[in-house]
């Protein structure tokens, strides 16, 4: 199993038993992970912590959906990787993916292999060194 112990991971969700599991999921493969109900919490997540390496959120939350939160996540963090976690159908996310800003979808009920090769293809994009 891949890994590393040192990355963040900012899990943003408006389930709070979505959040949990995916949550103890990561955590179980060896990431931190740090949670946020909605795109405002994450934003303010972002700003004030500098231990976040990638972002993976839902798509439909109220007030700022997933593809906002990804634009206003490049304006401050250009090179953050960002994977959707989502229950709508891929069909509907996928064409969206290019012009996002979000680098891969992953569709609820994620499994933990899916979950772990997401992160360690993204993490591994972006030059973080992965502990095997």
């Amino acid at each position: 199993m891949a890994f590393n112990p040192k990355a963040g991971i900012l899990v943003v969700d408006d389930n709070e038993l979505i959040r949990n599991i995916v949550c103890f999921m990561l955590s179980r493969l060896g990431y931190m992970t740090i949670s946020a109900h909605d795109g405002t919490e994450a934003l303010d997540c972002m700003k004030n912590n500098d231990s976040i390496h990638l972002v993976l959120t839902d798509i439909n939350m109220p007030q700022m959906d997933g593809w906002r939160l990804a634009l206003h996540i490049k304006e401050l963090k250009p090179d953050m990787p960002i994977v959707a976690l989502t229950g709508e159908a891929p069909d509907a996310i996928i064409p969206k993916l290019l012009d996002s800003g979000i680098h891969q979808a992953l569709f609820k009920p994620v499994k933990l292999e899916a979950l772990r090769d997401a992160m360690s293809r993204n993490l591994r994009s972006e030059g973080m060194k992965l502990a095997s």
